[in-house]
């Protein structure tokens, strides 16, 4: 398995095919899949990525 090059606490973006690029906190890392807070949405829990779509902002 990949190692995963992000740890909780560490802010990314996610690119999505339809919502497009969203920006959050890793919460929560479980095998391939990063779950993440996303920066005001405070109410809707984790959104899980998997980790190639989500990346360090430049």
């Amino acid at each position: 398995m990949a190692k995963i090059p992000f740890k909780p606490g560490d802010y990314v973006v996610a690119d999505e095919p339809f919502n497009g690029r969203r920006e959050g906190i890793v919460k929560v890392i479980n095998g391939p899949s990063i779950g993440l807070q996303i920066i005001g949405e405070s109410g809707t829990g984790y959104i899980y990525y998997d980790y190639r779509d989500v990346a360090k902002p430049d």
